[in-house]
């Protein structure tokens, strides 16, 4: 594909998921069209088909982008942390796949709220689950519930503390820097409900 062409496709997509975006934020993904999506993005629908099937399939390619990549971060093999030993949420994953999504804000907000995709939460989890496995394999240690849970509900609560920041986080759009986020998930593994209640 020639330069010029490239960068023009480069440039419809950046205005394609502009519009997408604040489209998701102003009237919810069900209800957006793609009509309004490219009066928004001042393209034709020939241009956008040219690219896409249709809203859904726009979704998928930039939900999927955005997940390859973060699961490409979190599951990257890494050294130790600051002690230099194993961690079950590495630190260093966690702050760098923050920065990646603090870099896409608006975007990863838009499809997480609850005018977006229904999905994202499952999707997260899933990678979630994946790093914890990782975690758990590398630090010798495993999911516990202590007779009272059992293992699948231990290990659902375990990922609903991280899962909690990161909503909470992306629902703020992103108040908190994250730095400060990958703190509060690095102390959330020691927390108990309890030591919040003063």
């Amino acid at each position: 594909m020639p330069a010029g062409r490239a960068t023009r496709n480069t440039r419809t997509h950046a205005r394609i998921k502009r519009a997408f975006t604040e489209l998701i934020g102003e009237r919810g993904l069900d209800a957006l069209t793609v009509s309004d999506l490219t009066r928004r993005a001042g393209i034709n629908r020939g241009t956008f088909y040219l690219h896409f099937i249709d809203k859904y399939d726009l979704l998928e390619q930039l939900e999927g982008d955005f997940m390859a990549r973060l699961e490409e971060i979190l599951l990257r093999p890494r050294d130790g942390g600051a002690a230099g030993l194993p961690e079950m949420f590495p630190r260093a994953a966690i702050l760098e796949s923050l920065e990646f999504a603090s870099g896409d804000l608006e975007f990863v907000s838009a499809i997480a709220g609850r005018n977006g995709d229904a999905q994202f939460s499952t999707k997260l989890r899933q990678v979630m689950g994946s790093l914890l496995d990782q975690g758990l394999a590398t630090t010798e240690q495993h999911v516990d519930g202590r007779g009272v849970f059992g293992e699948d509900y231990a290990r659902e609560l375990v990922l609903d503390h991280v899962l909690t920041i990161i909503s909470l986080w992306l629902k703020r759009g992103g108040a908190e820097t994250p730095e400060r986020v990958a703190d509060m998930i690095s102390s959330a593994k020691d927390l108990r409900p309890s030591d919040l209640i003063a």
